[in-house]
């Protein structure tokens, strides 16, 4: 069948940390709260098959990342500890840490280094505690990468040499200038709706890609190139991609030509 749009797409995973609250007390019932696969195909499969075999009864309760913080806070204050384990982000973690209201995992990570996990991430679940000492406050669960999606009728208006497995940024854009021009329509999309995850291609992929970081060279020469190239690139990209925090379904149903969403690595 012709698909109209729905060409190419992109994905994105997002990055995950857990950790444990401090205080909570240790019963054969976790609460597990977390700010990530929040949506409820996403939630379903973390309780039924993520968790399935895990020995302890697990009730997994979804948090939007405004109220973690406040919700924290809340039984930290009360002193009714009812969360034992959280998943979020780091940016959502290290503000809980000086509240002390995470409990050190130096112990759990000394068991999980046979587990493959990446030092670098290890070392970024540290902060240093009173007294100077260094503890492990939360390990690395989920990487976060964008993967792209793309219809095998995209493929004949690839740049010459280009390979679809090792594409550059001018290359994507000549590639989605190409449709456009063959098709009339804008068939490229990013998931940059009001809940997407359009920030951390930005953060994690498009920043780093031309200036080599993201804090220290958000303000530089290299940042305007890649602004500059970008804006460029958006001009073959579906409108309608400001509206869609994910793109599984307009990809599927033909509304996009080219999109990105987000997939558990």
């Amino acid at each position: 069948m012709q698909r109209t749009a729905a060409w190419f797409a992109f994905a994105l995973c997002a990055a995950v940390l857990f950790t444990a609250v401090a205080g909570a007390a240790q019963i054969e019932h976790v609460v597990f709260l977390s700010t990530q696969l929040r949506p409820i195909e996403e939630a379903q499969k973390m309780r039924n098959l993520i968790l399935k075999d895990f020995p302890r009864k697990v009730d997994y309760v979804t948090e939007q990342p405004a109220q973690l913080p406040v919700r924290i806070k809340a039984e930290q204050q009360g002193g009714a500890h009812t969360i034992e384990v959280v998943g979020a982000l780091h940016g959502e973690l290290a503000p809980l840490v000086p509240l002390n209201a995470l409990a050190p995992l130096d112990e759990l990570a000394g068991k999980l280094k046979d587990r493959g996990i990446p030092e670098q991430l290890m070392t970024l679940g540290k902060a240093v505690w009173p007294a100077g000492i260094v503890r492990q406050i939360y390990i690395p669960w989920m990487q976060a990468s964008y993967i792209m999606v793309a219809n095998k009728e995209a493929l004949p208006y690839l740049p010459a040499g280009a390979n679809i497995d090792a594409l550059s940024y001018d290359q994507l854009a000549a590639w989605a200038s190409a449709v456009q021009e063959k098709t009339g329509k804008r068939l490229l999309g990013f998931p940059a709706g009001p809940q997407g995850l359009m920030h951390r291609f930005f953060e994690g992929f498009l920043y780093p890609s031309y200036t080599g970081g993201v804090v220290v060279p958000f303000r530089s020469e290299a940042a305007e190139v890649m602004w500059t190239q970008f804006a460029s690139l958006w001009k073959s990209v579906n409108p309608n991609s400001t509206s869609y925090d994910f793109v599984q379904e307009p990809l599927l149903s033909g509304d996009l030509g080219s999109a990105s969403t987000t997939l558990p690595a």
